[in-house]
């Protein structure tokens, strides 16, 4: 978008806010849209289109969600990061559009298609949520530390499965690798039920996977949980200790969804929308709270948000490149 495009969008979104504009009419006045760069009935669609729907309840315009799926969310970036900045056009985002792909790209020699630090503007976490290492009982170790001692008496020999490359289970298994000083194999996989089956049977040694995905399994008895990447235990898993608690304090994975809007959006309008998102997530009389299952949803201001998603960029960003990882 022209600077001047931007100016003249500016003006027109300030102008519809109390204090900014001569007008005392409040954003918004017609539909928002929001992408999400991946398809419908994702982990990160419904989240979304749930929040949605209490956005449009709550501001009486409609929050209307788009798919925008490809290329790993950079499509609907794409389109989020060229609309004007009128607080009309909203990307759901996690690591993967604000700072992971970029890094991928940037390993292969790659010029971006946008800068993810200049060119959006995260206002409202919507949710984030911990992994969990899980291992088959097959494999006869039941802590971490006995899983690390198996892998540094066997170096190259035991392997983790990942969901694909660049994803942020693969990262997060990276990390482990490192901070653990341990030598196992990435095993990438499409298929989610053929890479459970693997692990339940121990073709697979591990895998760092959700807690929805895996507390069923646990409580059955298929897989073994060793540690939680939180700094805290999660309430859906009390007895699972986090890696800190087992020496590797860096092992800290937390992917997360926010609402980001193009360059230039007013403050005010990014302030509106994270004081209702908050409010709307964490339910009120007659609502319950929106945090799905082994999922948080913390109140952040916009500036504590910002925080947050600058301590993970950095994070993903030297793992990344350490590991030349590329898409």
């Amino acid at each position: 978008m022209t600077t001047r495009r931007r100016f003249m969008a500016f003006g027109a979104a300030t102008a519809a806010l109390p204090g900014l504009g001569r007008t005392q009419s409040a954003w918004p006045t017609r539909p928002v849209r929001i992408f999400v760069g991946s398809s419908a009935g994702g982990s990160v669609d419904i989240p979304t289109r749930a929040l949605a729907a209490r956005l449009s309840q709550r501001f009486g315009q409609q929050f209307v969600v788009e798919n925008r799926a490809g290329a790993a969310g950079i499509i609907a970036a794409q389109a989020v990061v060229k609309a004007d900045p009128d607080g009309y056009t909203w990307l759901s985002a996690g690591p993967a559009e604000l700072f992971n792909s970029a890094f991928l790209w940037a390993n292969a020699g790659r010029p971006f298609p946008y800068d993810p630090v200049k060119d959006l503007m995260p206002a409202a976490l919507i949710q984030r949520g911990a992994g969990v290492l899980v291992v088959p009982p097959i494999l006869g170790v039941k802590t971490l530390p006995d899983l690390l001692k198996l892998a540094r008496q066997q170096p190259g020999k035991l392997n983790i499965a990942v969901g694909s490359i660049g994803a942020t289970t693969h990262l997060a298994s990276e990390l482990l690798k490192r901070e653990a000083n341990i030598d196992v194999a990435i095993v990438p996989y499409r298929d989610a039920g053929q890479m459970f089956n693997d692990l339940r049977t121990g073709r697979i040694q591990m895998l760092i996977t959700t807690p929805f995905e895996s507390i069923e399994p646990i409580k059955r008895g298929e897989l073994i949980g060793l540690a939680v990447s939180h700094t805290k235990r999660i309430d859906v898993m009390p007895d699972i200790p986090t890696f800190g608690e087992l020496g590797l304090p860096r092992v800290v994975n937390l992917p997360f969804i926010a609402l980001c809007a193009p360059a230039g959006t007013p403050d005010a309008i990014l302030q509106a929308l994270n004081k209702a998102t908050i409010e709307e997530i964490g339910g009120g009389p007659g609502k319950a709270p929106l945090t799905p299952f082994g999922r948080e949803s913390p109140p952040m201001t916009t500036a504590e948000l910002n925080a947050f998603i600058a301590t993970e960029r950095e994070r993903w960003g030297k793992v990344i490149k350490e590991a030349n990882i590329t898409p």
